[in-house]
């Protein structure tokens, strides 16, 4: 099986969408309120697609698939507390990896 394909992660297949905007992180208004509250470059908006419906009974599997996915896993940013840096997210190795 090719990795991001479906398979024992609950049959779920996401796809990172990196041409995703957010404008309502960018406007004026909300640059200001992050800027006031000291999270301007400390929040990002990323987006992931997945292929089927989502089922509130199955929330559980959707996570954990999400989380586990090879498309997700390289591409999913988080703020590190240590460092400040944005890190992805490295279950792969066991650890977090810096970007």
């Amino acid at each position: 099986m090719a990795a991001g394909e479906p398979g024992d992660l609950g049959g779920y297949y996401f796809r990172f969408l990196p041409q995703k905007t957010f404008p309502s992180l960018s406007s004026p208004d909300t640059t200001s309120r992050l800027r006031q509250w000291s999270m301007l470059g400390r929040i990002k908006a990323q987006a992931f697609g997945f292929d089927q419906t989502f089922q509130a009974y199955r929330k559980d599997d959707f996570v954990m698939a999400f989380f586990k996915d090879p498309n997700v896993i390289p591409n999913l940013q988080l703020l590190s507390d240590s460092s400040g840096q944005w890190i992805t997210l490295g279950f792969a190795s066991g650890r977090l990896r810096k970007i």
